[in-house]
């Protein structure tokens, strides 16, 4: 179970496990955005001239269907190491915290080395701060 207030090597462990995830938690997303356009021209085709390559359509919701699987079970896996998944695009994640007794999250972003940030819970991510280390 994880905990309900992340110490900052604690964040920092659990985004090494999580990490993976995210990233194919991303690639599930951009290929499922990919299926679902391609969808959509294949049933715009259908409705203008009546012809469907039905083997194809039945191809792409299988794999829609895997794809959202995948997807889902990425972010149970996230929210499971205690990270909350705040944007999959940017791939934002926020671990809780309290900081002098305000509540608050740990704060990462995709492209980030580290977590080097913090916020509280009320502000969100605009208004993060770096971690000072004494």
């Amino acid at each position: 179970m994880p905990p309900d207030s992340f110490t900052l090597a604690e964040a920092r462990a659990a985004l090494v496990v999580v990490r993976a995830a995210l990233n194919a938690l991303q690639v599930a997303q951009q290929r499922l955005r990919e299926v679902q356009a391609e969808l959509r021209v294949l049933n715009r085709q259908h409705l203008n001239d009546g012809v469907m390559a039905e083997h194809r359509v039945r191809s792409l919701r299988q794999e829609q269907q895997a794809l959202g699987e995948a997807a889902q079970r990425h972010a149970f896996a996230i929210r499971d190491a205690g990270a909350e998944l705040k944007s999959i695009e940017d791939g934002l994640l926020d671990f809780p915290m309290v900081i002098e007794g305000e509540l608050a999250y740990w704060c990462w972003r995709s492209g980030e080395d580290d977590i080097d940030w913090w916020h509280l819970r009320s502000t969100g991510f605009a208004r993060r701060r770096r971690i000072e280390m004494e």
